[in-house]
Parts: structure tokens; sequence; C-alpha cells
């Protein structure tokens, strides 16, 4: 599979708790990485460098870059991106776990689907708060590549996202064109990823080959109803074709529905509808009981949601 390799990018900043355990899992991986870039963002551990090469597998090159001051991750990462020379890449946070087989059943999929520009698969959040895991599967797709037409259909049929952690990115496709850069705000991953579905499709594995943690003081953070007006302004302005398919898909649903006076009187009625108003209204009940009730009934929650 040489000619298949990839690379893991890694931006990474004072979460030591869960270092070993990333290392592990990497290379516990039944298909290896060509190479690591990892993102030293500030640190200044002057025996970080030496301590990850000493754990990492010695068949993995480390690319080790060290940023003078802490850029946050979207800006180490556009550093990153200028590094790819593999096929296929990976955008590893530090507390998520991959499972031995992710990048052998992924990449995998992705070399039957090459027109693809990545590939994702199952959700399984391990809440650290509450100690419990919740699966999620899409129930509503299967196994296979989805051409931009048949994407643009299941993102106006169902309200869900794709977890980053869940995905391996095809190189060449991400390098020619993507929206992941600071300019796009702190959410440009997610939109990256809807953006890149609009013009090249995805492709989907119904398996469950990673976790995303979910803890106190983590990356993600639910942003303002401003916040997300102004990503809205900025999208408007600077990739209308993209912000047109993500109004009418009505991709915008955390917006809440107490935003509407606001976009009323700054000109956005056009992102105002029926499908948006309750789909804002499900994500907001998602977001405050998906911890509180039962794991196993989670998933059918999102069947009843979806």
């Amino acid at each position: 599979m040489k000619k298949n390799r990839y690379e893991i990018i890694w931006p990474f900043y004072k979460d030591y708790e869960f270092l070993n355990k990333s290392i592990n899992d990497i290379n516990a991986q039944t298909f290896l990485p060509f190479k690591i870039i990892f993102i030293d963002d500030g640190n200044q551990d002057p025996k970080l460098r030496a301590n990850i090469r000493n754990k990492l597998n010695k068949k993995i090159i480390l690319d080790f870059v060290s940023n003078n001051v802490n850029l946050g991750p979207e800006k180490s990462l556009e550093i990153a991106f200028k590094k790819i020379n593999s096929k296929f890449f990976y955008i590893k946070a530090t507390d998520d776990r991959i499972y031995k087989n992710f990048f052998k059943e992924n990449i995998k999929i992705l070399v039957k689907n090459i027109h693809s520009p990545f590939v994702f698969s199952n959700i399984i959040i391990k809440n650290l708060i509450n100690k419990h895991k919740y699966l999620i599967k899409f129930s509503f797709l299967r196994n296979g590549y989805y051409n931009k037409n048949y994407v643009e259909n299941v993102f106006r049929e169902h309200q869900f996202k794709i977890y980053h952690n869940t995905v391996v990115i095809n190189s060449k496709i991400f390098l020619k064109d993507n929206i992941f850069k600071r300019k796009y705000g702190y959410r440009c991953d997610m939109l990256n990823l809807q953006y890149l579905a609009s013009k090249y499709g995805f492709t989907y594995l119904n398996k469950n080959l990673s976790e995303f943690i979910v803890r106190k003081n983590q990356w993600g953070k639910v942003r303002s109803d401003a916040y997300l007006i102004n990503e809205m302004k900025n999208l408007k302005k600077n990739k209308k074709s993209f912000y047109n398919f993500f109004i009418n898909c009505n991709l915008h649903y955390d917006l809440s529905v107490f935003s509407i006076p606001k976009l009323i009187f700054l000109g956005f009625k056009e992102i105002i509808s029926f499908k948006w108003f309750f789909r804002s209204i499900k994500f907001l009940v998602w977001k405050k009981i998906r911890f509180l009730i039962n794991p196993k009934l989670l998933n059918f929650l999102f069947k009843v949601f979806n």
C-alpha cells in the first residue's frame, strides 16, 4: 500500500494528559502512516520532540514544527497543509481515539472512490464527564460514494454533522480547493467538509472506527448567534455559491430562532425559512438532552430527528 501512503497532521498545545494514548493509537495501526507532521504550537517544552520521537514507531517519519508562540489550531493547520506530501491525510486531535483498523479501512474505500474528497464513518462520543459512550449511526446512508447532487439531497433531507475525527482526506482534491483557513473562522474545519461535499461529493463508511472525546475545556465551543451571523456574512462575501448551497440546505441551524429580529434588521431574510426554524429548535433540544438520556436511546433519538 506504499502508493496509498498517508500522513497525520497533529496540532498540539499542552494536552499532555492524552499524549501517550494518542501515540499508542498511531503505533497500533495495522497500516502505519508514512509521516506525522507534528505542530508544537508554542508549548515551550524542550523535551517534547525527543519524547515523541522515542515513543513513536521508528518506521514513521516525524516532521516536527515549532511555533514560537501559540497560534491556535486553525493557523497551525494552515502551516501543516503546506507540508503534505502523501496521497491522503488525517487531522489528529490529541484527545480523540482511533481504532487499530482506522486507516486501513478508510483508505481502502477511498482508493475505490478516488474522486471523493474524503471519507467519514459513524460517530462514537465518549463523554468523560458522565463516563458514558454514545453511538450515532447514519442510518440514512449506505457504504460508498455520493456525488455532489446526491449530497445536496442528503443535506436537504437530513440534519447531521460530519465529525472531523472520523474523516480521512484526499490530499490532491483538498490542496487544490479548500476553505480550511482561519479567514473563515473557528468552524472552518466543519465548513470545509461541507464545502468539499458540495463540490465533489463524499464517501461514507458504515463502521465504528474512532471516538470523539467530550470533556471540560476542549477545543470545540458553542458559538454565539452574533458569531454565526458574521460567519454567514463572510461566506456570502467570499464564497457566494457555497453560501447559497449552505442556506438552501438549511445547514445554518446552529443559529437560534432568537436571532430572527437581528437577521431581518441586517438584511438576511433569505436565510429564514420554516425548515431552518424547525431544524434550529431540534438542534437546541438535541444539544440540551443528548447527554442526559440513556446512551442506548441516543441513536434512536438521532433517527427520529433525521
